[in-house]
C-alpha cells in the first residue's frame, strides 16, 4: 500500500466513523466516544469506539490495496 492510500483510507474512515455518530442518539454514541478528562472540551474513543474506526480504516485500506493490485 502506497502512504497515499494510507492516508485516503484514514481520512475516508475518520469521516465515516464521524457520519455514523451523527446519526445515533447520545445513549449509544456514549458507548462509542467520551469526554477526555485530559484535554478539555475535547473527547476519546472508547475502545469499542478505536475497534470501530480501526475495521473501518482496515476495511478502506485493504479495499484500496485490491483495487491497486488490479491495475497492475
Amino acid at each position: 500500500m502506497t502512504d497515499k492510500n494510507f492516508d485516503m483510507a484514514c481520512e475516508l474512515a475518520d469521516d465515516l466513523y464521524f457520519k455514523f455518530m451523527d446519526n445515533l442518539t447520545n445513549d449509544i454514541v456514549s458507548e462509542f466516544i467520551i469526554d477526555d478528562k485530559d484535554n478539555i472540551g475535547g473527547t476519546k474513543n472508547t475502545e469499542k469506539g478505536s475497534n470501530l474506526y480501526w475495521e473501518l480504516e482496515s476495511t478502506i485500506k485493504n479495499a484500496l490495496d485490491k483495487q491497486i493490485e488490479r491495475e497492475k
